[in-house]
């Protein structure tokens, strides 16, 4: 059964949202400001949900504040720091889309369910890619509960594998599915029959 067949493929007329990918189409989509938001799952205490997030931010010039992936990761970390209960759990660089990028993965704590007195210290996983294109950062972001974390952590891969930027589509080069025929296979013609040959 294909994984990806009942996703559906999230597009927008917002130009500042001129990325393309793949999520589930039982999941809600928002477009809310600078992100598309998708909604997921309900714990099984019905307390929280999993949630992906594709953020678009300028640069530097002329509204942004960050100027690389490094300085926008480093702030997102100082940030972040000030939880006593946040931990960076592994870091790698690579690419995506054709642009280099730059994956975090973190836990936290976080009291659930949210504004209650009975509320209970709940681990928090997030997984985070940053990313630079152009004049825009883009941080793919997927976050829940820890066991819903790795339930779904599938459904987050396969966002960020059918993400795409946007750029013009490669030259598409003819390549037959067929293969040649082996020279061995090759019919040569038969010489004539000569009857005046002995």
């Amino acid at each position: 059964m294909n994984e990806l067949q009942n996703y559906k493929l999230f597009s927008s007329e917002n130009p500042l949202f001129s990325f393309t990918f793949l999520y589930p189409g039982d999941w809600q989509l928002r477009e809310i400001e600078n992100e598309v938001f998708i909604l997921g799952p309900r714990n099984k205490e019905n307390t929280y949900s999993l949630a992906v997030t594709v953020r678009v931010s300028p640069v530097k010039e002329p509204d942004g504040q960050y100027v690389s992936v490094e300085e926008r990761l480093a702030a997102y970390l100082s940030y972040s720091r000030h939880s006593s209960s946040f931990k960076e759990i592994s870091r790698s660089k690579g690419y995506l889309s054709d642009t280099e990028a730059i994956e975090i993965e973190t836990k936290h704590t976080m009291p659930l369910p949210l504004n209650t007195v009975a509320a209970k210290v709940t681990p928090i996983l997030e997984r985070r890619i940053f990313l630079l294109k152009d004049s825009y950062f883009y941080e793919l972001i997927f976050r829940g509960v820890q066991e819903d974390y790795y339930h779904h952590l599938n459904v987050f891969k396969n966002i960020v594998r059918t993400f795409d930027l946007g750029d013009e589509p490669s030259q598409q080069i003819y390549q037959p599915l067929v293969m040649a025929e082996p020279a061995h296979m090759l019919r040569e013609s038969s010489p004539k029959y000569d009857e005046t040959k002995p």
